[in-house]
């Protein structure tokens, strides 16, 4: 049919910016963290036409270890907005449940995703949540 390729929905990852000074967990040291902003967008002839599911994660530049962040502080990032991300504005994705009632969802070990807690595998990549 014709039609197909003209319009669609596609998920994106692109890279805002380096913070310097970011405190890791994982590897104990102060370091540089790249923020990613993740979205879906749908697009018509290639044109995104609006986007959703926007979030924003921090990724250590020396473990790979990935962090979320408050979308509010994301989009501060994004506009140039000097905002200073302390340890208490990362919260760790390997974790089943971020833990607050602002993050209370549950998110697959494997891919990362949040997924609705009724779920028994994510729907995203398939590992059963546990």
């Amino acid at each position: 049919m014709f039609f197909i390729g003209i319009f669609g929905i596609e998920s994106k990852e692109k890279e805002i910016t380096i913070i310097d000074n970011i405190n890791c967990n994982r590897c104990k040291s102060t370091v540089k963290g790249h923020l990613i902003k993740s979205y879906d967008f749908f697009h018509f002839f290639f044109i995104p036409i609006f986007k959703w599911n926007e979030k924003y994660y921090l990724v250590c530049e020396n473990c790979n270890e990935v962090y979320g962040i408050k979308k509010e502080k994301g989009k501060a990032i994004e506009r140039g907005e000097n905002i200073n991300i302390t340890y208490w504005d990362l919260y760790d994705l390997d974790q089943k449940q971020y833990g607050s009632n602002v993050y209370g969802k549950t998110v697959c070990r494997n891919c990362k995703n949040e997924v609705d807690g009724n779920f028994k595998f994510c729907p995203y990549c398939g590992t059963k949540i546990d």
